[in-house]
């Protein structure tokens, strides 16, 4: 394994260069100058973690010893220069994501600004024929599966809402699962079968199917990404996330496992097909098994240590959870098995068991912190797939024929997800909960199947192709690259305009990835506000009456919000709790104001007064205003139940007004909130009317102006 040296143990962001310890031989003029000896040491020197001449010094002249220093003394300054370019080109990404939010450029989503700024970054490189900056802001297969992946993963399964993941486990399972083993056989069916028929690149079938499986992994990334920034409702939410965090785990696997029959050991047959299908259930089984015990030893650490009643240790507290799921990580890919599932599965079982564990504000801070810290690698992942663009031949000798009947093929095979929703909802009726799953839910789960990171981090880490280089000589592409297919171990043709099968896969990934990114990324936003499948918004508009109902409530019932499932033996064996608490958020951490009661309290106690706080506090804090099992959002939209725990009618007519903003920021999401209020105002309180007078003027839907 490549080592990228102590910036990556330290920081995430300070290996954001994505340099690389080994690299070809760039740089003719220092070859020209040394000896064989010495070339044949330098080439040594290149796959060391350090370079350490002192050794070899006596074998060399003066001369070459000071060449090779003075080359190992450029390749630094490379690094850091490549350092500053990433970490530069995040920044930017991130304050033109906000504007372009500001001005509500709803079809330029942060994923696509963060390929345009990697882009325009490797783009300056190459026209200022700077080889060396290049070859460090390379795309990595190591860089990305060890430090950009992981903290992504954890964070989705840590923060995420377990039970309503748990509740759509069955339709989750039969998309990441049976959906991806379809997809991966129909797509790579198709491809094939375009290619026999002469209509695009011919790949083998091996490739073919490879090919398959990692195409067909909806990127956990990019579909985070859009989601949570929609806010999506959470039925929705749960299914298409789970599917991507799962079946991307299983394109991993799959592929790994496609790829053992490149082996003149392994002839297609069916005992090794079997002896195929044990190890991929070897693999993920066992990764699974990793992370979960990762994360109950976890929760009985935390349990046994009972750091909830010593504040002054909050932040070790916090960095002690960081070293379970990193340990089943590694645990899993010292195995031989698969990190990515492990953390994955270590995150789900901690935010169950470990984070009841935890003190208040540890359970804010951990959250948070996980947050920030996959926040800055997921955007790190587009600006490193925009360099890819540059910095890989994927506009070279482009196979467009290719990329074109492979992207139709992806669509066909994304359409196991309505054979997965007839299927669940063969067991589901209008009264059942979760409900059925609508023709709207399908149509948006099927849009939302983007490519990106994983998919195009699969393609070129194939063991066939791994080194592509803009100036690769056809010799040298002969010798490097293998075509999959024909005798295994045998170089692969190479096709008139210098192709192999790797190269012709790692292009098509790379062009379908940025097209699911720009297009479908870009449209998503009107696709889920056209077929209604947003939350309202909860955002800093809120009122501090409505703050001050939200925090109270939280204070008074935290008991009310249990719920038992029947699984609390579980519960009460690794925590000190008794019941599991019940949740309606989209993600853990989606509510800023959860477990700030305190703090919302005094800010609303600051904004109205200490009378009319007082006031306002007595009447909320009355038994008859808690209705069991009503939720503070269930109380914010219904009058009635307002009327009850806030007791005022001017009080139900301000949170009301606000529960109405919230609504029609969905359906008028380009208009802000004064506008908002303007037009609720001008309607008389009716919501609907306050719409069709947005629409009046031009008869076109606000989403598309």
């Amino acid at each position: 394994m490549r080592c990228r040296g102590a910036l990556c143990a330290l920081a995430i962001v300070a290996a954001l260069g994505g340099a690389d310890a080994s690299q070809a031989a760039r740089d003719q003029k220092w070859l020209g100058k040394l000896s064989t000896k010495a070339r044949n040491l330098r080439s040594a020197l290149e796959t060391a973690p350090r370079r350490d001449l002192s050794e070899h010094e006596a074998a060399l002249s003066e001369e070459e010893v000071e060449l090779l220093k003075e080359e190992a003394e450029e390749e630094i300054i490379m690094l850091k220069w490549a350092t500053v370019i990433g970490i530069a080109a995040l920044g930017a990404t991130f304050i033109l994501g906000f504007l372009a939010e500001s001005i509500h450029l709803h079809w330029l989503p942060e994923a696509a600004i963060g390929v345009l700024v990697g882009m325009f970054a490797s783009g300056l490189a190459l026209m200022a024929h700077s080889d060396g900056l290049l070859e460090k802001e390379k795309f990595d297969f190591e860089f990305f599966m060890i430090w950009l992946l992981p903290p992504i993963i954890f964070e989705a399964g840590f923060n995420m809402n377990v039970q309503s993941f748990i509740a759509n486990l069955c339709p989750t399972a039969f998309f990441a699962f049976i959906g991806t083993f379809a997809s991966t056989f129909v797509v790579g069916g198709l491809v094939w079968w375009f290619g026999q028929m002469g209509l695009c690149y011919p790949l083998g079938m091996l490739a073919a199917l490879t090919f398959g499986s990692l195409i067909s992994a909806t990127d956990p990334v990019t579909v985070l990404a859009v989601f949570q920034a929609l806010g999506v409702k959470i039925d929705l939410f749960s299914m298409v996330f789970g599917e991507s965090v799962l079946n991307d785990a299983v394109a991993i696997v799959l592929s790994r496992t496609l790829l053992s029959f490149n082996n003149p050991e392994n002839p297609v047959d069916a005992e090794h097909i079997l002896g195929a299908g044990k190890l991929f259930l070897i693999i993920f089984i066992g990764s699974l098994l990793i992370g979960a015990v990762g994360g109950i030893l976890s929760s009985l650490t935390f349990k046994l240590l009972d750091l909830r009643h010593h504040d002054e240790m909050l932040y070790m507290e916090a960095a002690l959870s960081f070293v379970f799921p990193w340990c089943a990580y590694f645990v899993a890919e010292a195995s031989e098995l698969s990190g990515i599932v492990s953390i994955m599965s270590c995150g789900m079982v901690m935010a169950t068991y470990t984070r009841p564990n935890f003190s208040p504000r540890a359970v804010r801070l951990t959250a948070r912190a996980y947050k920030v810290v996959a926040l800055i690698a997921e955007t790190f992942v587009f600006v490193y797939l925009g360099m890819a663009t540059i910095t890989f031949p994927i506009f070279t000798y482009t196979v467009w024929h290719f990329f074109f009947w492979a992207t139709l093929a992806c669509f066909v095979g994304r359409l196991h997800i309505y054979i997965g929703s007839f299927l669940t909802n063969c067991f589901r009726d209008a009264t059942s909960k979760p409900p059925p799953i609508s023709p709207a839910y399908s149509f948006v789960m099927w849009f939302s199947g983007l490519r990106g990171g994983v998919a195009f981090a699969l393609a070129s880490e194939s063991p066939f192709c791994s080194d592509n280089e803009h100036n690769d000589s056809l010799a040298m592409m002969q010798a490097r690259c293998g075509e999959m297919r024909g005798d295994a171990g045998r170089c692969g043709e190479v096709r008139g305009d210098m192709h192999t099968d790797s190269l012709a896969m790692m292009q098509a990934t790379m062009l379908i990835a940025c097209f699911t990114i720009f297009v479908f990324g870009g449209a998503i936003t009107t696709i889920c506000i056209y077929f209604d499948v947003l939350e309202p918004k909860k955002g800093a508009e809120s009122t501090a009456r409505s703050k001050m109902l939200s925090a109270m409530h939280q204070q008074k019932t935290s008991t009310q919000l249990m719920v038992d499932d029947g699984h609390n033996w579980l519960l009460k064996m690794l925590t000190n709790e008794q019941a599991y608490e019940k949740s309606d958020e989209l993600r853990f951490d989606d509510d800023e104001e959860k477990g700030d009661e305190e703090v919302v309290v005094a800010e609303v106690e600051a904004e109205l007064g200490k009378n009319a706080f007082t006031e306002l506090k007595s009447e909320i804090m009355k038994p008859r205003n808690f209705e069991k099992g009503a939720t503070a959002s269930e109380m914010a939209a219904n009058p009635d139940t307002l009327h009850a725990a806030l007791g005022s009618p001017a009080l139900v007519r301000t949170a009301t007004k606000d529960a109405k903003i919230d609504v029609l920021r969905t359906r008028l999401p380009n208009l802000s909130t004064k506008d908002l209020e303007k037009l609720l105002e001008g309607a008389g309180g009716d919501v609907d009317l306050a719409v069709k007078n947005a629409k009046a003027p031009i008869n076109t839907p606000p989403a598309l102006l």
